[in-house]
């Protein structure tokens, strides 16, 4: 009898073939979904472009609503993961700290959305939200917003819970809003001294954790006056181009010993 010969096993750290075709039909949707939204886009268009049967969403996905659903959390997780962000959270750097290196992530991956499909996604599911929707808050947004509300908590000397800290995230998250939804053009029209964001990102990441450090720190003395908060203890200022601008230096820098 003859021998049927096998098919060599991946290299280790390579996807199966399987993987492969879903994670190309995966980049191909989003791409798709980025240029014209979730109600102008078709399975049709999105095999053509991966190289698939029309077969090949329902296969992979189970469905067209699906596959948006999954580009859109993948979307999320490039602008900033989950793990990262409890990685800033858990550290034993100084909330200020921890916020730069929150805002420098998310500045980095949003101040040139044209590049990335992934930016151009979440600029269209915020301006015209789809029928995934709630299912993406829950799973992607509040939990990282769970976190992030514990660091802004942490700045101001309120608990996680006041609606204080509610306000604040939404004055925090504003920059990053702006960003985008706001095309480069535009932005620049509008505010001349504001340069291409690819030309400026240490300076704009600067800005932005100057601007806001400055409004936590009046929020937290506007709370101190009324008594309802204990008096903080001085946070050591930040510098321009903090180490601690990437979790792995969080994490270096929670492991010193002085």
């Amino acid at each position: 009898m003859a021998t049927v010969p096998r098919r060599p096993p991946p290299e280790a750290g390579q996807p199966r073939v399987g993987e492969r075709a879903r994670q190309q039909l995966l980049v191909a949707a989003g791409e798709v979904f980025a240029e014209r939204g979730y109600g102008q886009a078709t399975s049709k268009e999105i095999c053509e472009r991966a190289g698939m049967n029309s077969a090949a969403v329902n296969y992979h996905f189970g469905g067209f609503e699906a596959l948006y659903s999954e580009a859109l959390a993948h979307a999320h997780q490039h602008l900033i993961a989950i793990e990262m962000l409890k990685e800033i959270a858990a550290s034993k750097a100084a909330p200020r700290q921890k916020l730069r290196a929150v805002i420098s992530m998310i500045v980095r991956r949003l101040a040139i959305p044209e590049a990335s499909w992934e930016m151009r996604l979440i600029s269209r599911e915020i301006i015209s939200p789809s029928p995934a929707r709630e299912a993406f808050l829950k799973s992607e947004v509040l939990p990282k917003m769970a976190v992030l509300r514990g660091i802004v908590a942490a700045m101001i000397g309120a608990r996680r819970e006041d609606p204080v800290v509610g306000r604040t995230m939404l004055t925090l998250l504003a920059p990053g809003m702006l960003l985008a939804i706001m095309q480069r053009d535009m932005l620049t029209h509008l505010m001349p001294g504001f340069a291409h964001a690819s030309e400026e990102i240490e300076p704009l990441i600067d800005h932005i954790e100057r601007f806001i450090s400055a409004g936590l720190a009046a929020v937290a003395a506007h709370l101190r006056s009324e008594g309802a908060v204990p008096t903080l203890r001085a946070r050591a200022p930040v510098h321009r181009r903090s180490p601690l601008a990437s979790p792995s230096r969080l994490r270096s820098k929670s492991t010193t010993k002085h």
